[in-house]
């Protein structure tokens, strides 16, 4: 894996006519993510901002059904993709829009992925955009990669329900975001308890709280809960917006999109901090994160490294060096090989680990880290929870 990429002529021709690119993520599928990415998008674009809608779950394409434009094929006109103008200032695209069929599957790799979504950018005719908002598929891999490394200044919306298994996997997509560099703008509760539509009592189904709970964790702000309405549900089925249906969804987006607009607005003014550890033995990367000499920690402010500090960690035991990681206020661990068990540690705590560093000056990789051109391979630990091997389980 390579932490940057060559920038793509086309792509920044492209991003020069847009303000603001946001992308909708979830760390697990069912979770209301697309009905989410469709309600901020209308909102936005409710509130006068010329707004662009981009669907690339090409394998299951669900805003084309949620925004009504089921069995409505795109067109090009000049050799340029026409997106659905939803209302006079929402376009959308959506793979579901070139489709014969709306049940066929597209049965594609990456490379295919990676092209569509490039296409997506260059060749629609989406004109000047205040935000560009993206609905990715669940998960870490090859579509929000792919955003990550075209889209530098892409922001991330996390849709998470209150359920332990959603939030657990939030994580990953937290802790995603971090390894590639993401700004998080937020995390969104959906499907947070349930308000009677007759007398208004409210029923927490799936629990609540546990969204709040894992921004305070990580440190990213939380954008708002939306509450279980059925009309929601009848609206997507419908092809009618939910904001249409539902009044309990149209005033918690409201909110959440205030929450989105306010912090991007507030970010553009403020310090982003990192604080990145590098296990080091000799002078250079320790292969042996359980068993280095110090830890070199860097802190960075707005992508410029401000200062640096050699600390010698607690003997080496199981657990004990992740969580004195993190309470050192560790963001970001670059390690040549991990256990299972120590990433797993750092992760509950909010502290991203990146593994297969190659062996050089700690120094060295903290800047080839913050360039976006860290080469990492495979994880030179690969034991799940033998003591007796070098890395910290």
């Amino acid at each position: 894996m390579e932490q940057g990429v060559p920038k793509d002529p086309e792509i920044q021709e492209f991003l020069k006519g847009v303000k603001q690119v946001f992308m909708v993520m979830s760390g697990k599928g069912g979770v209301g993510k697309s009905t989410m990415a469709a309600g901020i998008a209308a909102s936005l674009a409710a509130k006068g901002l010329r707004t662009g809608l981009m669907d690339i779950d090409v394998h299951g394409p669900s805003i084309a059904r949620i925004m009504g434009l089921t069995g409505m094929p795109l067109g090009t006109v000049g050799g340029k993709i026409q997106p659905y103008a939803h209302s006079e200032n929402l376009k959308i695209i959506s793979m579901q829009g070139f489709l014969q069929n709306q049940d066929d599957a597209l049965i594609w790799r990456g490379p295919l992925k990676i092209g569509v979504i490039k296409q997506f950018m260059t060749d629609v005719e989406w004109g000047p955009l205040d935000v560009l908002v993206i609905d990715s598929p669940p998960g870490t891999g090859d579509e929000p990669l792919t955003i990550a490394q075209f889209i530098p200044d892409c922001g991330a919306i996390v849709v998470t329900t209150p359920q332990g298994v959603a939030l657990a996997d939030v994580r990953k997509s937290l802790n995603f975001c971090r390894q590639v560099g993401m700004d998080i703008v937020g995390i969104i509760e959906n499907m947070s308890g349930y308000v009677c539509p007759q007398c208004g009592h409210h029923a927490d189904i799936f629990k609540s709280g546990g969204g709040e709970t894992l921004a305070r964790e990580f440190n990213v702000p939380f954008l708002g809960r939306m509450p279980i309405d059925p009309s929601v549900v009848m609206a997507g089925d419908d092809g009618v917006s939910a904001l249409e249906r539902s009044v309990a969804m149209k005033a918690a987006m409201a909110e959440i999109v205030d929450n989105i607009l306010s912090g991007a607005a507030e970010a553009k003014g403020e310090t982003k901090m990192e604080k990145i550890a590098v296990p080091v033995a000799g002078g250079m990367l320790s292969s042996h994160f359980g068993h280095c000499e110090e830890f070199l920690f860097a802190t960075v402010e707005n992508g410029k490294l401000t200062k640096t500090e050699n600390l010698v960690p607690p003997p080496h035991e199981p657990g004990v060096i992740p969580n004195w990681l993190a309470q050192q206020g560790a963001t970001v661990v670059l390690v040549g090989g991990m256990g299972e068990r120590a990433q797993d540690i750092l992760q509950s705590r909010g502290v991203a680990v990146v593994c297969g560093v190659q062996s050089d000056k700690p120094l060295k990789i903290v800047d080839l880290y913050l360039k976006r051109n860290l080469k990492v391979g495979d994880n030179a630990c690969n034991h799940d929870g033998d003591e007796d091997h070098h890395c910290d389980h």
